[in-house]
């Protein structure tokens, strides 16, 4: 993995060997995994890499190149192979648009998961925690930890760094007759319970056997963190730039407009201690933290440089690509409500919690209809008490109904694994969340 210096050396001396305005962006990082299936390790691998993007512009016309050898000889045909190519790239619409110096923060790991989460560690973990699985079950999954450097910088010296360590972990474990429980946890700062997690697959597999077939229509539903993540990480990205650009979201023209109950916000929030702590974008623009939806209020869309521009709006930086595809949130979080996921399946008579939803896919991004199924872990809710499993049963709703029906939000939230970064979601209860099919 590159460190700041030797990240910024790279930049200087590859901006050096190109005519035009340049830009560069950096990945370098490794990735440790440890996957395991029938309750043993089945890899143990560490990888690594260091990719190196360059884009030079003349005009309205841009043209990139990567390249992973990082001799001066790879570093000269990298410059030698972009300004080659934008000889015959088309125009675009914009210009460049030359990157902010405007300081930023770093964070750097404190390296207490990477001592923690070495090779030798995370076998231990694993040996640890199928041994609290029982007979008859089995487990799989994987247990990961990455190291990752991001650097930014262009031809007029602007530049930028930011490294962070990351643990994940998933399990499934299955009983011989197919029913199954699910753990999973992530962070970027302090140690997960990767043993409470064995522990709380292996419970809820031994409580799904047995399984009833539900009953189709309207329900009540409790999700847990990690089902609700999964819905609102759905609406979220329909509320970058580009889906607004190319007609595909629920919120065209509904800036400003109530679409969602007064207990529904969420924030893209760069400076939230447990998540992500890169505080830049993909083109070295300083992240914003943005109130997506504000009490029900659709409040904020999602941009890059490209498309704020075009719909002359702030850039929120927010970019994944440089091109001009909008803008998406890695530091997402829920506000929580006043009671604890407990008391909130406690205080519902009738109902079904959900602890993890798959295959979850739009049916109509423009009305947030979503469909997917339950999985590892569903069970029916009788006078504020989980009681009997239930198997698994497809879902098909739109958020915009869902999303009204909010009932109760728990104060305790979860961090959870999402595209590019995490989320901090609670759990919530939805009134009239429909199911609509048995596989």
């Amino acid at each position: 993995m590159l460190n700041k210096k030797d990240a910024q050396s790279i930049i200087e001396k590859l901006t050096s060997y190109v005519s035009h305005y340049a830009t560069v962006n950096i990945g370098s990082g490794s990735q440790g995994t440890t996957r395991f299936a029938n309750s043993e390790i089945s890899q143990n691998v560490t990888t690594s890499d260091t990719n190196v993007s360059l884009t030079v512009y003349e005009g309205k016309k841009e043209a990139t190149c990567a390249t992973n050898v990082l001799t001066e000889e790879g570093l000269k045909q990298l410059a030698k192979d972009a300004q080659e190519l934008l000889k015959y790239v088309p125009e675009g619409e914009y210009e460049a648009f030359t990157m902010s110096k405007e300081p930023v923060d770093e964070r750097p790991p404190t390296g207490e998961l990477a001592t923690a989460f070495d090779a030798a560690a995370r076998a231990a973990y694993i040996k640890e925690g199928v041994s609290y699985v029982k007979e008859g079950f089995t487990a799989s999954g994987a247990l990961v930890l990455t190291q990752q450097a991001i650097a930014v910088g262009d031809s007029l010296g602007a530049f930028r760094y930011a490294q962070y360590d990351q643990v994940t972990f998933n399990t499934v474990v299955t009983h011989q007759d197919g029913t199954d429980g699910a753990g999973e946890c992530t962070s970027y700062t302090v140690v997960p319970d990767v043993i409470g997690e064995f522990k709380k697959a292996q419970a809820t597999a031994s409580a799904a056997m047995g399984a009833v077939s539900p009953e189709l229509g309207a329900h009540t539903v409790v999700l847990s963190p990690l089902a609700f993540a999964d819905l609102v990480g759905f609406m979220g990205f329909m509320l970058g730039a580009d889906a607004i650009e190319d007609g595909s979201s629920f919120a065209i023209e509904k800036l400003g407009q109530k679409m969602f109950g007064d207990n529904f916000t969420v924030t893209d929030n760069v400076n939230c201690p447990c998540t992500r702590p890169v505080f830049f974008d993909y083109e070295g623009t300083p992240r914003q933290s943005v109130a997506m939806v504000d009490k029900g209020v659709v409040s904020s869309f999602l941009y890059d440089n490209k498309l704020a521009a075009k719909h002359k709006a702030p850039n929120t930086g927010h970019a994944v690509t440089n091109k001009g595809r909008g803008g998406y949130a890695i530091n997402l979080q829920v506000e929580g409500g006043s009671q604890t996921l407990e008391e909130i399946i406690a205080s519902t008579k009738k109902g079904i919690f959900i602890n993890e939803f798959h295959y979850t896919n739009f049916v109509n991004p423009r009305t947030l209809q979503l469909t997917g199924l339950t999985r590892n872990g569903t069970f029916l809710i009788e006078d504020g008490k989980i009681t009997t499993p239930i198997s698994t049963v497809r879902f098909t709703e739109s958020l915009l109904d869902a999303f009204n029906s909010i009932t109760a939000i728990s104060s305790d939230r979860t961090l959870t694994a999402g595209y590019m970064g995490a989320s901090l979601v609670p759990g919530a209860r939805i009134d009239n969340f429909h199911f609509t099919s048995k596989p």
